[in-house]
């Protein structure tokens, strides 16, 4: 199932320029996973604009599977786990139609507080200590808690995985270097609407803003 994102993977740095970033491990204490946006309106069953496009994908190319190797390694190591959800409240406020994402979200009137679309799916639920991070934003530091729990917890690295790749995660994978952050996005556990889409969020984050090793390359490097 995961050959369908082969293409994006493939354009992905060699092993060894990859295991070369990931070099010196991580450490548990300083590091933690986030999650993003895998909840049922968008990676789940829930019906929304934006399970039509990414449910398939996340089912096709295996992204919820590692993302289970990830948490059962981090949550075994003790490090820290979190989750963002985007969830919006009646009549919208704060946010503005001022763009074709945010259009869709206004046309569809979707991912509600309180809604079953804004709950994590099953495969991938939180633990009650694990917290969730709602916010209105594709960023998941902008406007939330994020960076002060990160901070508090005393996190310097920080491991992304979810959907979509080129839309929240890479714009929360920008967040967390502009935060100075060490920046690591999981390939093979996030997805976009496309190979290529994913592909080229990729090669942008490799090349400006952090790191893109498989799942396994951050099983390897986790202490």
């Amino acid at each position: 199932m995961a050959g369908n994102q082969s293409a994006g993977i493939a354009a992905q740095p060699t092993s060894m320029e990859t295991a070369a970033d990931m070099n010196g491990g991580l450490d548990p204490a300083r590091t933690a996973l986030v999650l993003v946006h895998m909840v049922k309106g968008v990676a789940g069953d829930v019906d929304t604009p934006f399970n039509q496009l990414f449910r398939r994908r996340a089912e096709e190319t295996g992204i919820i599977s590692a993302q289970r190797r990830l948490l059962d390694r981090f949550r075994t190591a003790e490090a820290k786990v979190l989750y963002t959800a985007v969830t919006y409240k009646q009549g919208l406020p704060g946010v503005r139609p001022n763009s074709p994402l945010w259009r869709t979200l206004f046309d569809c009137v979707c991912l509600m507080e309180g809604t079953p679309a804004v709950e994590v799916i099953d495969d991938v639920a939180p633990r009650p200590e694990e917290p969730v991070v709602r916010g209105q934003a594709a960023n998941g530091f902008d406007r939330t808690e994020l960076d002060t729990i990160l901070r508090l917890a005393g996190v310097d690295n920080l491991v992304l995985a979810g959907i979509a790749t080129d839309v929240a995660v890479e714009s929360t994978a920008r967040g967390a270097s502009d935060l100075g952050y060490r920046t690591i996005v999981v390939s093979d556990a996030c997805t976009a609407d496309s190979d290529e889409a994913h592909a080229r969020s990729l090669e942008v984050i490799k090349r400006w803003f952090g790191e893109t090793p498989t799942a396994d390359e951050v099983l390897s490097a986790i202490g």
